[in-house]
This record gives structure tokens, sequence and C-alpha cells, in this order.
């Protein structure tokens, strides 16, 4: 027993050795430097504009490498411009409307709607030409439902709780592929700190409210706005597919309730939803080193940000 005993240990640091000595080999093999392709910058523009917007918004900026520490600059001295299918100006920004880092239109009442292709040029000293392409969508045509404390969750922290339900049921267009960014807003009683300085009157504070959602493959969390992305990619023939869209908030008692509520619905252009649903994937990709990367949709010709069209419906409910 003593000498089975006394072999034991010296197999045990035989083999401790051998898994060191292998795993030092593996490391070597597997470890390399791999350099970095050289980066030229880029211009990259994102401009998303919808008929009811009464400005202009433009992000125009340089391209960076992943090892730049100070990233995507603005570029300042940029021209851009929007025209319509004729070739004819519709809008144009410079550098006079460039304020801290972006470029700002302000418009004499609302972008309207277009028709036919809208192009996007971006010229700017130092980069190469930019263009990209988009077409606004019509007026989404959709009816709504709402439900005053309609739906009830309860859980072990808060107790019970109701919500507001939220029914839309859209016109179908078939065939054709429809996206639809969807908010609701809650309109609070004026205080004094809502008001305005000069004169004292109440001013409206519109707050955008948090949407929950049961499972249905329709519809998206946009995290970045607190909407809801709603599509009928997968069943455009369908005269139904986009019924019984249903969504839900946190009801406020009768008490503290706003003074009205609204529902903004957004059409988008294929172009404009595929780029928020690849900001959504991106966004919820968490800190997974190891997970496949996002990558993010552009229509710019550079390859870097996005030019889109929205029409916009608001639904009051009082």
């Amino acid at each position: 027993m003593k000498k089975s005993s006394y072999y034991i240990p010296i197999l045990q640091v035989i083999i401790l050795v051998l898994t060191i000595s292998s795993c030092e080999k593996f490391t070597e093999g597997v470890i390399q430097e791999i350099p970095f392709p050289e980066h030229a910058p880029e211009l990259t523009a994102t401009l998303i504009v919808n008929d009811l917007d009464e400005k202009i918004v433009a992000h125009i900026s340089s391209s960076a490498s992943v090892l730049d520490t100070e990233g995507p600059q603005p570029v300042q001295g940029a021209v851009v411009t929007l025209r319509d299918a004729a070739g004819q100006t519709l809008y144009a920004l410079s550098e006079s409307d460039f304020n801290n880092s972006i470029y700002i239109l302000d418009l004499e009442s609302t972008f309207g709607t277009t028709s036919g292709l809208t192009t996007l040029t971006v010229d700017a000293p130092g980069f190469d030409q930019i263009t990209a392409t988009n077409t606004m969508p019509s007026k989404p045509i959709v009816d709504l439902n709402y439900e005053y404390r309609g739906d009830s969750t309860s859980s072990l922290w808060e107790g019970p709780s109701f919500q507001d339900v939220y029914t839309l049921n859209f016109g179908n267009n078939f065939g054709v592929h429809k996206n639809y960014l969807i908010h609701v807003d809650i309109l609070l009683k004026p205080t004094v700190f809502h008001s305005d300085p000069y004169t004292r009157d109440p001013l409206e504070l519109w707050q955008t409210k948090n949407i929950d959602l049961r499972p249905d493959p329709r519809i998206t969390q946009y995290r970045t706005t607190g909407g809801i992305l709603v599509t009928d990619e997968s069943l455009a023939s369908d005269e139904y597919a986009l019924s019984e869209i249903k969504f839900f908030t946190r009801s406020n008692n009768r008490k503290e309730a706003p003074i009205s509520i609204r529902v903004r619905v957004e059409s988008l252009s294929p172009e404009l939803a595929s780029y928020y649903l690849s900001v959504e994937s991106y966004l919820s990709g968490g800190l997974d080193f190891f997970a496949e990367p996002s990558l993010m949709y552009s229509n710019v010709s550079s390859g870097f940000g996005c030019f889109g069209l929205a029409s916009e419906v608001i639904l009051v409910v009082e």
C-alpha cells in the first residue's frame, strides 16, 4: 500500500507538468497579432424627416477607424441638398445652418409630402460627394380603439397594476410591404415649472410613454425612442395582416390622468424601416464579446448613414 501511495503523487505531478506545457504550446499557437487595415475617412450622412416635421436635421460627419479614440467627427462646411425627381432643389443646408455639430434648417411650415424619388446629395471639402435616394410612403390608414385600464397585471413586488390598451387596425395595400413606427404621448397638466418665462402662460408638455407588449411577431420594441416597430413583411398578401395590433401603457389614476393622449403613427419607407431594425438589433446585442456583430443598414453611397422619409398621422384620445 505504501508503494502505491508513493507513485500516485508523482503521477499527478507529471500530468500537471504536461498540462501546463500543453497549455503554453496551445497559447503560443493561437494568439496572433492581426494588424487592422488602414482606414481612409469617408463622408457619412444621416437625414431622417417626416412630412409633419417643422425642421430638417442632418448629421454629417467623417467615418473613423475602430482604433481612433476620437471617433467620427462632425464635418463643417458641407452643402446638403434635397432634390425632387425632376432635379429641382427642394431644400438646401449649408455652413450657415451648422449648429452644435449638426445642420438644422427651420422650415416655414412643415416638410410636407413629396412624390416620386427624392435625392440627397452631400458635398464637403476634402471628401468625395455622397448621395442617397428615398421615396416618401403614403399616409397611414389606421383606426384606433382605446380602453382605459383595459388590462391588469400583478407582480410580487408591486402588486396589481393597471394598463391602458391600444388596438390599431391598418388598411392593407395588397402586395406592398408596410412598416410603421408608433409612439404614445400624454399631455400633462401645466405647472409653474412649465410656463413661458416672459408671459407666464402655461406651455404644453407632451411626454412619451413606454409601451409594453405581448408576444407578436409583427411587433418589435424600439428602445431608442420608446416606441414600437410594426411590419407586415411576411404577411403582405393577407387582408388582415395588420389588424388587431395591440399594445399597452401603464395607466394613471383619474386624479393624475393626463389632459390628452395621442398616438403617433409614422409610415416608414422600406430603407428607413431597415435602418431602424438594424439599430435595434445592434442595441439589443448587449456586451457579449463573442456574439456575431450586427451590421448597421445604410442606403448612403459611402456605406455610412441613412436617408429616410416617413409620413405621419396623429390620433388623439381626448
